[in-house]
């Protein structure tokens, strides 16, 4: 294996066995010796492993977007379960390639006993293939692709979008502008977007394409895709479906400035649920995600694998809430996630 990686054996035992050494390994060079082992059909033993070195009793977070209120939330229930059950979690933010490749090469090493993936996009699945074949255990959150040897958590999203929606034109809505995410694995219409187009079309309600904004997914993103949207529209839309709360909160933020009133100039939903949205003026409606939920159930998922490694992946998929606030005009209510 050596020879096929173009490394010494030192380098090749440092690299799979995760041996404490002072030597450094490039991440590079990492790479090249797991990929070796891949090609070759290498697999630990584990046997053997297991009277050298005991579990790390740690658990990786992939945090896509660190500053997104989103992820610290269900962060905090991943914490919590793992804590109950003697692990930690170790945090590991990727808002760059080039920060993934390092991170994600020392995950192949074995540095921790399981990985939570928050990213949904497929490179980052793709590059700890290795490791995963080789028994890592993985959970990944709302992940679209299917893998035997990966556990998958979702929320009901386009149930979320479609109740969204479906809410503003109960309230007399029928020009609903939407504002959707622009990160390059989402370029495809995603789920809350799919969501929105079905309550619209069940109400037999018209989307024009300039209705719908692709911007970032920040208050950033949502303040400059309202201003977007209003200059490419002849006639305003009377209320707007944000991708999540920070872009909602965006959006809130531009009207005001614009010295437009919410929600009686234009109604505004965001997603996700995050506390903040509590406490803007107005308060804002929202769809609310299990966020803690969610991170306990993926920690349970990684647990599960590690004490029963041959068992088959498993699929859970939780349901989304209405909270009905100031922001589109209604009064306060909470809706089921479950639509029928």
């Amino acid at each position: 294996m050596a020879r096929h990686a173009g490394v010494s054996q030192a380098t090749v035992s440092i690299v799979l066995n995760a041996t404490n050494t002072p030597i450094r390994v490039s991440s590079a060079t990492r790479l090249r010796v797991l990929a070796a082992a891949d090609s070759l059909g290498y697999v630990p033993n584990h046997a053997a492993q297991s009277l050298r070195r005991q579990r790390t009793r740690s658990i990786t977070f992939i945090n896509p977007s660190p500053d997104n209120p989103y992820f610290a939330e269900v962060v905090a229930g991943a914490q919590a379960a793992a804590e109950k059950a003697g692990y930690s979690i170790s945090i590991a933010a990727i808002p760059t390639r080039e920060a993934a490749v390092q991170i994600l090469a020392h995950l192949n090493a074995g540095t921790s006993d399981g990985v939570i993936v928050g990213s949904r996009d497929p490179r980052v699945l793709a590059e700890l293939a290795p490791a995963i074949r080789r028994g890592l255990a993985v959970v990944a959150l709302q992940y679209d692709g299917e893998d035997p040897l990966v556990s998958i958590i979702r929320t009901d999203r386009e149930a979320g979008g479609y109740l969204a929606t479906r809410h503003l034109i109960g309230l007399g809505h029928t020009r609903i502008a939407h504002l959707t995410d622009s990160a390059a694995y989402a370029r495809r219409p995603t789920e809350r977007t799919a969501g929105y187009r079905r309550a619209m079309a069940e109400a037999g309600l018209q989307v024009p394409q300039e209705w719908i904004v692709v911007g970032g997914n920040t208050v950033a993103g949502g303040d400059a895709s309202l201003r977007e949207l209003l200059a490419r529209t002849a006639e305003r839309p009377s209320a707007v479906f944000a991708f999540n709360d920070q872009m909602a909160i965006g959006a809130l933020h531009a009207l005001r400035t614009l010295r437009l009133r919410v929600p009686e100039d234009m109604a505004v939903v965001g997603f996700d649920g995050i506390g903040l949205g509590a406490f803007t003026t107005p308060e804002l409606t929202t769809v609310e995600q299990p966020r803690v939920e969610v991170g306990q159930r993926a920690v349970q998922l990684v647990l599960d694998s590690l004490d029963a490694p041959s068992s088959s992946s498993t699929q859970v998929t939780l349901p989304v809430r209405l909270v009905v606030r100031e922001s589109c005009g209604a009064s306060s209510i909470f809706s089921s996630g479950r639509c029928g």
